[in-house]
């Protein structure tokens, strides 16, 4: 097969379009359940504006669980990780592979051309993905574009 007959994609049809939320001010255990019953891994937090401002992970949960504290004293806007990193949906499978080989994430949130997350692709997902490349002749491809990945900082 040539490079002219690979099949193309777009992050938007790869992506995780169920992006679960919660609010700034929501108890840190309600946000542990989202996280199981969603089976999920990540909650984006929202403000009262419905704005997407940081994020949790499992892993938050985990280290402050690990340092004895008690996550029933916490609310989802004292321990979010205000920096989210974006990119737009016609970002290239390379330029996702890039971003997360020089950052430490795992997700990155898929924002519309108004900053509203659209969805969620992860690190593993992108991975597989590159690994499975290399046996069929598949590529992920935007239409055209030149967006760059955009690190939000969240005040």
């Amino acid at each position: 097969m040539s490079t002219d007959d690979k099949e193309k994609f777009s992050i938007v049809n790869a992506m995780s379009r169920e992006v679960v939320t919660c609010h700034i001010s929501d108890p840190l255990p309600k946000v542990a359940q989202l996280m199981v019953d969603n089976w999920i891994s990540s909650v984006f937090v929202r403000d009262d504006n419905d704005r997407v401002v940081g994020i949790i992970t499992d892993g938050i949960i985990f280290r402050l669980v690990a340092k004895e504290k008690d996550p029933r004293l916490y609310k989802a806007g004292d321990v979010m990780v205000r920096d989210i990193i974006t990119v737009g949906p016609n970002a290239s499978i390379d330029e996702l592979k890039s971003l997360f080989d020089k950052t430490k994430v795992k997700r990155v949130g898929v924002v519309n051309n108004k900053g509203k997350i659209i969805g969620v692709i992860s690190k593993r997902w992108v991975n597989r993905f590159k690994k499975y490349t290399r046996y069929y002749e598949i590529e992920l491809q935007p239409k055209e574009s030149t967006e760059k990945p955009v690190k939000k900082q969240m005040t």
